[in-house]
């Protein structure tokens, strides 16, 4: 769902008809649509920064945390850090599931 159109009840109601997750992208160049319309969610976290070393600060993670926990409350959650520094995703990953874990 790369485009603003998507943003449209129509494709909301479709995609619950069917139990299909629209993916929530956190991108400058997506829309990031967060309308549950599967048991799951499906997030792409594509901002990693190569300075940063685990990819995100650690404001940033603790605020994906937080929501990550929020989405739990919906069903399973499954988060990929894709795109940007893509080198930086393991360590991106192993800080949120810290966070994530802490609370």
């Amino acid at each position: 769902m790369r485009h603003e159109s998507f943003r449209d009840p129509r494709f909301y109601d479709l995609a619950r008809k069917h139990d299909v997750a629209i993916v929530f992208a956190d991108s400058d160049n997506y829309p990031a649509i967060d309308e549950p319309t599967a048991p799951f969610v499906y997030a792409r976290l594509m901002r990693t920064k190569k300075a940063v070393k685990t990819g995100y600060t650690t404001r940033e993670l603790e605020a994906w945390a937080k929501r990550a926990r929020a989405w739990a409350k919906r069903g399973d959650v499954f988060l990929y850090f894709i795109s940007g520094a893509k080198e930086r995703a393991p360590a991106a990953a192993e800080a949120l599931i810290k966070l994530v874990s802490k609370k």
